[in-house]
C-alpha cells in the first residue's frame, strides 16, 4: 500500500505539475502574472474572444474556476466581455491591456520554456507533450486504450 502514491499516475503528475507551475509562477512574477493567468492571456490572444464554454474546454477547466481566474484579469482590464453569436453565451477577449501584458510576458515564458526544454531534451518534452496531449484528448478514460508510446 505504501508504493501507491508512488505509482500513482494522479499522484505524480500532480507532483510535476506544482513543481512546473512553481517555476513560471517565479519566472513569470516578473510580469505581474501567474502562469494560469499567462495561460488564459495566451489562449485568448489565439482568438478574436472565445465563449466562456469553449474557453473552459480548452483549457480543461470547470466554468466556476475559469471565472475564478478570470475575474483578477477583468479587474486589471486585461479581459473584457464581447457580444456573443449566441445572446444566452458570454465570450470574451483580450483587451488592448490585455496584449499590452501578453508582449511583456511572452519573452519571459519563452526563456523559461527554453530552460525546461534545455533541462528535459527537445526530443523528450516532446514525447512528453504528445502523451500528455493524448490524455486530454481521451479524458473520460473511457475508450483509453494502450498506445504505442512513442
Amino acid at each position: 500500500m505504501a508504493s501507491a502514491g508512488l505509482n500513482c499516475v494522479n499522484f505524480n503528475l500532480r507532483r510535476a505539475s506544482r513543481a512546473v507551475t512553481q517555476f513560471y509562477d517565479r519566472e513569470l512574477e516578473q510580469a505581474g502574472l501567474t502562469s494560469q493567468r499567462f495561460s488564459l492571456l495566451h489562449t485568448l490572444g489565439a482568438s478574436d474572444g472565445l465563449e466562456l464554454s469553449v474557453l473552459a474546454d480548452l483549457l480543461v477547466m470547470d466554468r466556476t474556476t475559469l471565472l475564478r481566474n478570470l475575474s483578477p484579469l477583468e479587474e486589471l482590464g486585461y479581459v473584457s466581455d464581447i457580444p456573443s453569436d449566441t445572446k444566452r453565451a458570454r465570450k470574451v477577449a483580450l483587451t488592448e491591456k490585455g496584449l499590452d501584458a501578453l508582449r511583456i510576458a511572452y519573452p519571459i515564458w519563452e526563456k523559461a520554456q527554453d530552460a525546461v526544454i534545455s533541462a528535459m531534451g527537445e526530443d523528450d518534452l516532446k514525447r512528453l507533450l504528445k502523451r500528455l496531449n493524448s490524455i486530454v484528448r481521451k479524458r473520460n478514460f473511457k475508450e483509453f486504450s494502450k498506445e504505442n508510446p512513442s
